[in-house]
């Protein structure tokens, strides 16, 4: 970074001035603990012979009492005792001990004087009701050994020291002292104006820090104008030439857009009327895309690039904001003035596989490829670069899928799950299959990625509920798991069939409900009240592949789930990775502690096995004691 740069851009200053303050604030803090230091060594000093002394006085009156079963009645009856302990309390006195005194507890715990040290005219008598200004004095009958307890006051060190005097290992009485030495003043100024002077640099740094803030905004709100394009409010092409080398390309697909025959509209129109359907377009893709997640450029005249978030397992969810667009601008009329309008097309290009390039102009020359197809196709309609790619041809489609619900061709295969100890089959858990046209079972792999997002995810979850439910009527001594993702939680739909559900007496108790936990769920109150909801019902609720990802634990006892499945991948590894072991070793830990049952996935294997029980897993899942299998199969082996 050279130096030019360094003082151009505010926000460098930031972190330093930030370490400044810190180190003051540090400095701060050491003051007032080396103030506390000398309090401290002060006070050692000074009470470490008044304490043995007082310890000797202690003993002293011990043994004028030694003949005696009853002290307290002893002394209050014994002139001479009394004056006895007096005198030996008057030891105690000194120009930092101004009270010493002897006090016994009545029968309504009140502390009252038996003998007092002090001058005539301040002098407690026999039977005085001593007021204690602290519950601290109560452990001494607790303890039963000699404590201290401090007061707070501004010039003075001031403590009450107490000795218990026992007999037959009870506190009887309670030898006391007021103890109090002066500060030494003149440190304490020196620290105080250590104190203030690190104070005072510290509020200038402070103020230096906030106008450094003040100044990295404006910076910020320059530069941003510097990469926003001033006509449609996107990002322009100075933001993709200073940020395109740090766009990973995993995150996004990349999608290139260009308004159809934009030229004729340049040339019967006029570049003002150009200008306001540029200024539409982009507002129309504005308002669709997500904004914590897509990115906006115009790239040329009337070129749009778009990067719409994916995962590399999913483009589901970005080809839908891209296809929101292109249906969105073909749906809307664009004013030219405010009583005419036209209507307007766009080319859109699709580079789903970005990450298979090296760099970020190859990705993109590929979507400019597939755009320059769509050009060449008519125009007006979405081209992919890579129309064959692997995960596309492995899953099944949309319509697929839907013709699939319409011709009831979806179905449950069955797993069972067992106590771990016994291998006794405690509940199943139903597993998605759609039987395609050819007869063969297509598994949810090939099936949830096409639909996620989409109203045939809701779709399927019903046919799986409805599915479930008549097998629980049919089969009243079995328990039934299903599956449900996050946005089921919040869906009315979904929470009505479940409410119906419930009103049979026998379902809710024998159906669990498993959902993979999130950030997408955890922090919606909504969904966490609707769990809690369907506990009440008599839902079991179970978290599936809990480990896998974010795990929350507060939040499991927040809806007070009653099973954690831990994630199989983990199961796998347990024997071989000592990590995988020790999270699994603690999930279970904490699960007992929080009364929640625990099912470990995937177990292959005896050896596995023998692991699991050895932690004390309650429940166990896994091809080591059946498959996903339909029904009629479990049937058989019941």
């Amino acid at each position: 970074m050279s130096k030019k740069n360094f003082f151009k851009n505010p926000f460098y200053f930031i972190i330093p001035i930030i370490a400044i303050t810190s180190i003051l604030a540090f400095l701060l803090i050491s003051t007032i603990k080396l103030e506390e230091s000398i309090e401290k060594k002060i006070f050692e000093i000074s009470t470490s012979d008044v304490f043995a002394i007082m310890h000797n006085s202690a003993s002293s009156i011990q043994m004028l009492l030694k003949e005696s079963k009853n002290y307290e009645e002893n002394i209050k009856s014994n002139t001479f005792l009394q004056q006895k302990i007096e005198e030996n309390l008057k030891l105690l006195i000194t120009p930092n001990i101004k009270y010493a005194y002897l006090l016994y507890r009545d029968d309504r715990g009140v502390f009252r004087f038996l003998a007092d040290a002090s001058r005539y005219d301040e002098k407690a008598l026999v039977d005085q009701k001593f007021d204690v200004d602290s519950p601290e004095w109560l452990q001494i009958y607790t303890k039963k050994e000699a404590l201290f307890i401090r007061h707070t006051m501004l010039h003075q060190l001031s403590i009450s020291y107490l000795i218990p005097i026992m007999h037959q290992d009870e506190v009887k009485l309670v030898l006391a002292i007021d103890f109090s030495i002066q500060k030494i003043e003149e440190i304490n100024k020196i620290i105080h104006v250590m104190q203030n002077g690190i104070l005072a640099v510290m509020i200038v740094v402070l103020i230096i820090l906030l106008f450094t803030i003040i100044q990295a905004i404006r910076f910020r709100a320059v530069k941003k104008t510097a990469f926003i394009d001033k006509l449609t409010n996107v990002y322009n092409r100075n933001y993709l030439q200073k940020h395109e080398d740090f766009i990973n390309l995993n995150d996004y697909i990349l999608a290139t857009l260009d308004i159809d025959y934009f030229k004729k509209v340049n040339d019967t129109y006029g570049h003002d009327v150009g200008d306001k359907i540029l200024k539409q377009v982009a507002n129309v893709i504005l308002l669709t895309i997500r904004h914590q997640d897509d990115i906006v450029i115009r790239y040329g005249g009337e070129e749009f690039l778009i990067l719409a978030k994916t995962r590399r397992d999913d483009h589901i969810s970005a080809l839908n904001v891209i296809e929101r667009i292109f249906h969105t601008i073909q749906e809307n009329r664009f004013y030219i003035s405010a009583e005419e309008s036209i209507k307007i097309t766009v080319s859109i290009g699709i580079n789903l596989v970005p990450y298979k390039s090296r760099t970020f102009s190859e990705a993109f020359k590929l979507a400019d490829i597939a755009l320059y197809n769509a050009k060449n196709k008519g125009r007006d309609t979405i081209e992919l670069y890579d129309e064959n790619e692997n995960t596309q041809n492995a899953c099944m489609s949309l319509n697929e899928i839907k013709e699939a619900i319409e011709e009831k061709r979806i179905l449950c295969y069955y797993q069972s799950i067992v106590h771990t100890k016994t291998q006794k089959i405690s509940h199943y858990e139903a597993l998605l299959r759609i039987v395609d046209k050819h007869g063969s079972i297509i598994s949810p792999d090939k099936i949830l990625p096409t639909i996620k997002g989409t109203f045939i995810l809701r779709n399927i979850t019903k046919e799986v509920l409805k599915i479930c439910y008549e097998q629980l009527i049919n089969e009243p001594t079995i328990a039934i798991n299903l599956n449900l993702n996050p946005h089921d939680i919040i869906d009315e739909s979904i929470l009505t069939i479940l409410k119906n559900y419930a009103l049979n007496e026998n379902i809710a108790n024998r159906m669990g409900l498993e959902i993979i936990e999130s950030e997408e769920i955890t922090h919606r109150d909504d969904a966490k009240n609707n769990l809690l909801m369907l506990k009440s019902l008599g839902y079991k609720i179970s978290i599936d592949d809990f480990g896998s990802g974010y795990s929350n634990f507060i939040y499991l006892t927040e809806i007070k789930t009653d099973y954690i499945k831990i994630d199989g991948a983990i199961i796998q590894k347990i024997l071989d990775d000592k990590i995988s072991f020790l999270l699994v070793k603690n999930i279970v830990a904490f699960a007992k502690e929080a009364h929640i049952k625990v099912i470990a996935e995937y177990v292959s294997n005896e050896m596995v096995y023998e692991k699991i029980k050895s932690l004390g897993i309650e429940y166990s899942q896994g091809s080591l004691f059946s498959l996903p299998i339909p029904w009629s199969d479990n049937r058989k082996m019941l």
